[in-house]
């Protein structure tokens, strides 16, 4: 019998009461029925007498917590703190609550009870008999008690029902001005009943929420300072809100001379109004959406249904935007189309509700960096580069609106350091003290946000968490209050904990209530594979000859990969994945705390597990020589008749893999290169042998499952992957791109085959509830930009289907042009929707979970439980449709309904787990994306880097220009704001921009379908043409921002640049062999080996100061040559290192006499010379420092020696008399000519070699006045 029908029901209780509906004017009479009873459980388990099968709350407490309406209301912040825990929220309160509480906020309330992770109870005390009838006003409704006395009477009777074994809190905010609280009689008499004296310590306390916070939290500053944050905030709100009174009470007497406060905005409209309006169609809803370098730029997208669902309405600047904030639901009122304006910002059109609007495009992370991940997840979100420009040539009026209302705001955190001219206030301030403050938000689209804090003094100079609590009509600034700090700015640390901040990211520790569900595994107890297990699982540990094959390090170890050969001449081919699911059982605290992360975040550097390292990077990873619990997919194929798949088997094993290999090595083996140390496989050259065996079985089946994946369409669009080195201080010092090996391939498609193989087994056990992963096809308008492109070039793009767009794509191959290949990828890649997981309850036939970009019928994600929380259900959801198979291995208990409850999972909640795992996956990703062009824009800002990109779109005063080698789009503007053209660089000069960017009136901008032109009025020629397509150079940079994150700076480059050449000479393979071996020794480049792939070089030794000197001299020929900033700094700090510091500073010393060397010979003047006294005669004193170079055969010390020789004057530095800045323009220009850079290559052989008298004359001759600061080479 079902057990609600069973239960016993005590009483019932009838109320009526009367209430006055405003619009109708008539009353109403509410009759109120409660039913009463006495066997609802108390949650505890130190309870003896309740059902354990209920217990909740902590067994091990400080104190059980009990909270009335107004402090759950006014202090939600401080409840939702992790390690709060132990809190019994009453039902009665709770009611009480939610009426007052917006929809955000109520989600969020209701995880506080419903959340398990929480150890907190929400008790019925409305039903039970023994906690309704206490302290009840017999005078008063049922509804309309105070939650103040229903707290008291709850809290009396658990601290009777646990006979005082645990402490009680009680808060009550009625006596919240009274220090004490608490009401002596009422704990007497609950004292007196358990016959325990005042004299013990008190078990039954009740306090506010001041005294419970000093009394047990004060240890704790994320919990008393977020208390007092949030007291400040609430004494500011009374405080506005009694001025407010005051000035209508003024403007309703009318006295003389009273105007009232002045408003800045307009007043938003009543809710009674808003709904009308929206009900009529004279308002729209939708969210509120702003571009990131546009704050000034809002736009929505109405949720109306209807026509009014297909518009985007532009609303710009603050007034018309009304207050409102990124990801706000608002009312919108359209204005006239006489008042309707035009974006700068052009903003992308078809995207739904809850995007992003923005023409910009975000940093890429590889396509398959979550072994195949399908497609970029996030195309057109998040992440933002540079300023904002229009793609499209014309800015068409676009319909406007004005917020009139806020619907409901969106709560979140925002990261925020306090404006420059507070600090310096603060700084000369009295500390402690009550400060209103403005501090900057880390979003460039949120404004400045007013601060009410006593602890200001600790602000400076730091980064830290703010809440918007409102924006008042009459401020030009919402307000806001402090909730914790994150650390100093621009410490790397601080920043990207701040960007996990942003994103929503959870980074707090895992709960100990969840720690303890975790298996033992110590070295006096390390954990076995139950006996058990063994009978339950197949064990294929001796039968098939398994390894695993991940990048460089890899600890969290998702999937494994085998071949066995059988006695039939068939092979069986197996992908093993990690068990999770035997570690984490569905429900439990540990697995909700997974579902709450949802995935694994990877940032630079660092990561943020999912599940606890215990898991991640021991028991569950698949570790070599390490028996291991896995979860298997097996094919049996006929290697005689092309692989063909015969069968395929599911279920549960144990494995030992045998190698744990990184994908080089496993290419290396597979190219029967020569492995070097380190690299080497256990077992011997037999057992290499039989490595490299199924490793070519492996490569030959992926190759012809990714053939004929091809051929039904599958697209080819991968993106760049970011590849950071660091310093100690965690500073990037270098960034590449990850090279992809065909072994990369070969892994990503056999795990592509997994998941779909296992979303067809679970879809057709489970047709309305399977979790799949889906990539809808993309808006046929978001090809407009490729279109073009191709037009450009004269290709054809079929967008009809997805394998009609493959074959477009790969006939773009014969450009033979790989820069221009791949900027169609890339804007193929731009132009699709977005994968997400979806459940096909949600689908109305099997064609809505098609994915487009694999071009398969079902695909999941199956193959990374230990990072992806959607693949630990879809483990689950594959051992429950294999429970009716009869090859599955008999009597596994993962079978049971008890340890499976996967198939009592009701749709729509399952429905809600996908949508909050599309979330968290989203998220992750910006994460990750913000963190890449972090430390990308940190790089740039030190070294500056010259690329090779090109042109994608034209716009009025510039082109948007791809570059491939980041995967990046920036735009590359050719007018500046006064209207003056900006001509490319022609060399590195930083005399001001104003100088070497054209301003000459001649100098025209025309702009073409297709084309812009720069034209010269007085020769009436072209003199620069730029069309869709065409290859450029730019010079990517990044400045520095205290409030935000760097910003990049793009200038173009003539392709004579000295940079453009160095670059091109760096990366074009077609020159390598005419660069000395020598250069790529010294730059840290690879030499091409024709025997195998490229290795590393090792780097010079120091042997003595001498050839320090010499391996010094060649780097600076390097870095002339190449022009190459950080091989020379790199090399220095490793000669530091090695104690040659005293080498360090001759190498100082001799850069700056060598620059003063080569311009003093291209162009005499009496000046310089008695500046340089006695230079010339050093020169003389010393041999030729190439002397005792070892050159190669065919190798001349003139093909490394400086092309050109430039030099710089550093923001900064002291500035130079104008005779000395004329003459080094005339000196440039002259270098500029063949004949003066032979000149100074041959000054530059005739340097002294003598150290010593060197490094002594140096010292006296270069820092004479000063001056040496004017004479530094291109060096950061």
């Amino acid at each position: 019998m079902n057990q609600e029908v069973t239960r016993k029901w005590l009483g019932r209780q009838v109320t009526r009461r009367c209430k006055l509906r405003k619009r109708s004017k008539t009353v109403v009479v509410l009759i109120q029925e409660v039913y009463l009873r006495d066997d609802i459980p108390c949650g505890s388990s130190v309870c003896q007498l309740c059902s354990q099968n209920s217990a909740t709350l902590p067994a091990h407490p400080s104190h059980y917590l009990i909270l009335d309406a107004e402090a759950l209301i006014h202090y939600l912040e401080v409840w939702e703190l992790p390690q709060i825990t132990g809190v019994i929220y009453l039902s009665s309160v709770v009611k009480e609550v939610v009426n007052r509480l917006s929809q955000h906020n109520y989600r969020k309330f209701r995880s506080l009870f419903t959340d398990r992770r929480r150890q907190s109870i929400l008790f019925d005390d409305e039903h039970f008999i023994y906690t309704w009838s206490l302290n009840r006003d017999r005078n008063q409704a049922a509804g309309a008690i105070h939650s103040g006395k229903r707290v008291e009477a709850v809290a009396g009777w658990f601290y009777e029902h646990l006979e005082g074994s645990v402490q009680i809190v009680a808060i009550q905010t009625s006596g919240e001005s009274d220090s004490s609280a608490v009401d002596e009689t009422f704990l007497q008499t609950h004292l007196s009943r358990l016959s325990i004296s005042d004299g013990k310590s008190k078990t039954l306390e009740v306090l506010n929420v001041e005294n419970y916070i000093k009394g047990y939290w004060n240890h704790d500053s994320s919990v008393s300072e977020l208390f007092a944050s949030l007291v400040q905030s609430r004494a500011e709100v009374t405080e506005a809100q009694k001025l407010q009174n005051d000035s209508r009470q003024s403007d309703v007497s009318g006295r003389r001379g009273s105007k009232g406060t002045s408003a800045y905005f307009k007043e938003h409209l009543p809710v009674h109004s808003l709904e009308a309006d929206i009900a009529s169609g004279s308002l729209r809803v939708g969210i509120f959406h702003v571009d990131r370098h546009e704050p000034l730029e809002g736009f929505i997208h109405p949720s109306n249904k209807g026509e009014a669902s297909k518009l985007e309405i532009f609303v710009p600047g603050r007034l018309l935007q009304n207050r409102a904030l990124p990801g706000d639901t608002v009312a919108v009122r359209m204005l006239e189309s006489k008042y309707w304006q035009a974006s700068r910002q052009n903003s992308q059109r078809g995207k739904k509700a809850g995007t992003k609007t923005t023409t910009e495009e975000d940093l890429k992370l590889p396509y398959l960096t979550d072994e195949v991940d399908d497609l970029p997840d996030t195309i057109n979100s998040g992440i933002k580069q540079v300023d904002d420009v229009q793609e499209k040539a014309v800015q068409e009026v676009m319909p406007t609106g004005e917020v009139v209302g806020i619907v409901q705001r969106f709560q979140r955190d925002y990261v925020a350091c306090l404006a420059q001219e507070d600090e310096e206030y603060i700084s000369h301030s009295i500390p402690g003290r009550r400060e209103y403050l403005l501090c900057v938000p880390m979003d460039r689209r949120i404004p400045m946000v007013r601060l009410n804090t006593r602890f200001a003094d600790r602000l400076l100079g730091q980064r830290f968490v703010i809440r918007i609590d409102g924006w008042d009509q009459d401020s030009r600034v919402p307000k806001g209050h402090f909730v914790r700090l994150l650390g100093p700015l621009g410490d790397l640390n601080t920043e990207t904990m701040a960007l996990l901040v942003e994103n929503g990211i959870n980074t707090s520790p895992f709960s100990s209530a969840s720690k303890q569900e975790l298996p033992e595994d110590t070295e006096s107890n390390p954990w076995l594979i139950p006996d058990k297990e063994f009978a339950y699982r197949r064990d294929l540990r001796y039968t098939h000859r398994t390894c695993s094959i991940d990048p460089p390090g890899s600890k969290d170890v998702d999937d494994a990969l085998s071949v066995s050969r059988l006695s039939s001449g068939l092979l069986e081919i197996g992908v093993h994945i990690a068990d999770v699911s035997y570690f984490v059982r569905q429900d439990s605290l540990l697995d909700l705390e997974a579902r709450a992360r949802g995935t694994t975040v990877y940032m630079v550097g660092k990561s943020w597990h999912m599940l606890p390292s215990i898991l991640s990077e021991n028991l569950c990873s698949l570790k070599g020589g390490t028996d291991r619990l896995a979860v298997s997919v097996v094919w049996t194929v006929d290697p005689e008749n092309f692989f063909e798949i015969v069968d395929v088997w599911f279920g549960r094993t144990i494995i030992r893999s045998k190698h744990q290999m990184f994908y080089a090595q496993a290419q290396a083996i597979v190219d029967r290169q020569t492995l070097p140390s380190g690299w080497e496989i256990s077992g011997g050259q037999d057992e290499l042998a039989a490595v490299e065996s199924d490793l070519l079985v492996l490569a030959s089946f992926s190759q012809l499952r990714r053939d004929l994946r091809k051929a039904h369409g599958a697209l080819e669009l991968v993106s760049s992957e970011l590849r950071f080195e660091t310093a100690g201080n965690k500073e990037p010092i270098s960034v590449d791109t990850k090279e992809e090996l065909p072994m990369n391939w070969i892994v990503a498609e056999l795990m592509i085959l997994a998941n779909s193989y296992v979303a067809k087994k679970i879809y057709g056990s489970f047709p309305s509830k399977a979790l799949l992963r889906r990539h809808a096809p993309p808006r046929l308008d978001n090809f407009t930009l490729l279109l073009e492109c191709c037009a450009a070039r004269g290709f054809t793009l079929d967008t009809s289907s997805n394998k009609a767009l493959a074959n477009s794509l790969d006939r773009m191959r014969d450009s033979n042009d790989p820069l221009v290949e791949s900027a169609f990828r890339a804007l193929a890649t731009r132009a699709m929707s977005e994968a997400e997981y979806c459940s096909t309850g949600e689908q109305s036939d099997a064609s809505g979970v098609y994915h487009y970009g694999l071009a398969l019928e079902f695909y999941t994600h199956f193959t990374s439980p230990i990072r992806r929380y959607a693949d630990v259900i879809v483990h689950r959801m594959l051992l429950a449709a294999c429970g009716e198979d009869s090859d599955l291995v008999k009597g596994n208990d993962v079978i049971s309904a008890k340890t499976n409850l996967t198939l009592d999972l009701p749709s729509q909640e399952l429905q809600e787990v996908v949508h909050h795992l599309n979330e968290r996956h989203r998220n992750s990703k910006r994460a990750q994306k913000e963190c890449n062009e972090l430390y990308l824009l940190m790089f740039l800002q030190k070294h500056a880097k010259a690329e090779h990109a090109v042109v994608i779109s034209i716009f009025s005063k510039g082109m948007m220009v791809f570059v491939p080698k980041y995967d990046l789009r920036v735009p590359v503007y050719l007018q500046d704001k006064k209207g003056n053209v900006i001509l490319p660089a022609e060399d590195d000069s930083e005399l001001d921009t104003e100088e070497l960017f054209s301003r000459a009136d001649s100098h025209i901008l025309v702009k073409e379908p297709g084309v812009v032109k720069i034209n010269d009025s007085k020769i009436g020629k072209t003199i620069r043409e730029y069309r869709l397509m065409d290859s450029v150079w730019v010079q990517l940079r990044a400045d520095g921002s205290r409030a935000h994150a760097p910003k990049l700076r793009v200038r173009l480059l003539s392709p004579t640049h000295p940079d453009a050449r160095a670059s091109k000479l760096l990366s074009s393979t077609r020159n390598q062999k005419g660069i000395p071996s020598q250069l790529y020794t010294l730059s840290g480049h690879s030499v091409p080996d024709k025997r195998g792939p490229r290795r590393a070089v090792k780097k010079s030794t120091v042997k003595d100061k001498k050839q320090a000197l010499q391996d010094i001299v060649k780097m600076v020929a390097v870095e002339e040559a190449l022009q190459t900033k950080p091989i020379v700094s790199t090399e220095l700090d490793s000669l530091k290192r090695k104690g040659a510091m005293s080498v360090h500073d001759v190498a100082e010393d001799f850069k700056r006499l060598k620059v003063a060397s080569i311009y003093l010979d291209v162009e005499s003047s009496s000046s310089l010379e008695m500046f340089f006294s006695d230079v010339s005669s050093a020169r003389e004193q010393g041999a030729k420092v190439f002397s005792n170079l070892t050159l190669t055969d065919g190798e001349n010390v003139a093909d490394w020696m400086p092309l050109t020789s430039r030099m710089d004057v550093s923001e900064g530095s002291l500035q130079p008399e104008p005779w000395f800045m004329e003459r080094l323009r005339t000196v440039r220009e002259r270098t500029l000519d063949r004949a003066a850079k032979m000149r100074a290559t041959n000054i530059w052989s005739t340097l002294p070699n003598d150290t010593e008298k060197l490094k002594n004359r140096a010292k006296k001759e270069m820092h004479h006045r000063g001056r040496a600061h004017v004479f530094s080479i291109w060096l950061e």
